[in-house]
């Protein structure tokens, strides 16, 4: 069975590339089977009012490195979708590197259970994840390489 983790390693056909992730700045740093590394650097572009990084932002990066963690394991066009997702905040991310790792607890044919952790500047633990995806079958054209 071919898997999603050598086109991923190559930088190719993975969802941290262009489109929701471009505005962010997400960059994927880490691929192996059923773990994903991204990261971005937070500024006052993803404040929200009150001066720290909104919480949709640091969710939206630790989904995708959960859901990309899930792909790593996945037969090549197959992907997954969150069908339900949990996040506990710890602390206030201000600004600079922050870092999502996504991890494979459990990976069945219909529905992967990941869960990733979030880290600040400093390494400390920011937010901590779980979701549970649904594996679906893509249409053949979107599983060539990312444009």
């Amino acid at each position: 069975m071919a898997t999603w983790l050598e086109l991923f390693k190559r930088g190719e056909g993975h969802p941290a590339r262009g489109g929701w992730a471009e505005p962010y700045g997400i960059r994927v740093t880490t691929v192996e089977a059923g773990h994903v590394v991204l990261e971005f650097d937070a500024s006052e572009k993803h404040h929200q009012p009150n001066g720290v990084v909104q919480g949709g932002v640091l969710t939206a990066i630790a989904d995708a490195a959960m859901g990309m963690a899930g792909m790593t394991v996945q037969e090549i066009g197959w992907a997954n979708t969150t069908i339900e997702l949990k996040i506990n905040f710890i602390r206030p991310v201000i600004r600079g590197l922050v870092k999502a790792e996504g991890r494979v607890v459990q990976a069945g044919k219909t529905v992967l259970f990941l869960e990733a952790s979030v880290t600040n500047e400093d390494g400390k633990l920011a937010a901590l994840a779980t979701s549970s995806v649904l594996a679906f079958r893509q249409p053949a054209r979107e599983h060539t390489r990312a444009e």
